[in-house]
């Protein structure tokens, strides 16, 4: 049975769809990848990347949320430039995690629709990895990216993956534990 690891670039998809007006429900994303590639949870890494500002509450739920879905985490704080731009690209952090995780793993699924990962998908490919690229929809997803991977799939494609947003978002709210 295949080991498929899944690495989700939160920071991109969330900025994306924001912008929109609509969410992204990453719950599907897990469905969705074990039902149509015939997966087993079991062999199955789900992992997040989520930058996060330390007063914003949203964002914490949204970890939470992450964490209660079956992903594991990796969060970092923003930084704040002078300038008050802000820098919350976890791009090295996504690389890393997949580069020490791929000697296990048989395919990698990325989410995002960032053109910086190419190298990265190049990398893997060479070293005889599936790659399956989860994209942002088009105009949103960098054409090199869909080109270097072995399968692109579009995320609004996904049943139930993006929707209209909404005042109370489910993901602001996390399940309580018993």
């Amino acid at each position: 049975m295949n080991k498929t690891g899944v690495f989700v670039d939160v920071q991109n998809i969330q900025e994306t769809f924001e912008r929109q007006g609509k969410e992204v429900r990453y719950d599907a994303i897990i469905r969705h990848v074990i039902t149509t590639g015939n997966r087993e949870r079991e062999n199955c890494k789900f992992v997040a990347f989520v930058p996060y500002r330390r007063d914003d509450e949203r964002r914490q739920r949204l970890i939470d949320a992450l964490s209660f879905q079956g992903y594991r985490v990796v969060s970092k704080p923003v930084r704040e430039r002078p300038d008050g731009t802000i820098k919350a690209n976890m791009d090295i952090e996504i690389t890393l995690e997949i580069l020490s995780m791929s000697d296990w793993l048989d395919e990698i699924v990325l989410v995002t629709g960032d053109g910086d990962f190419v190298a990265l998908v190049d990398w893997l490919s060479k070293r005889g990895k599936k790659v399956i690229t989860i994209g942002l929809g088009r105009g949103y997803t960098s054409v090199e990216l869909i080109r270097a991977c072995d399968e692109y799939i579009n995320l609004e494609e996904i049943e139930g993956a993006v929707k209209a947003q909404t005042q109370n978002r489910e993901w602001e709210t996390p399940p309580t534990v018993a």
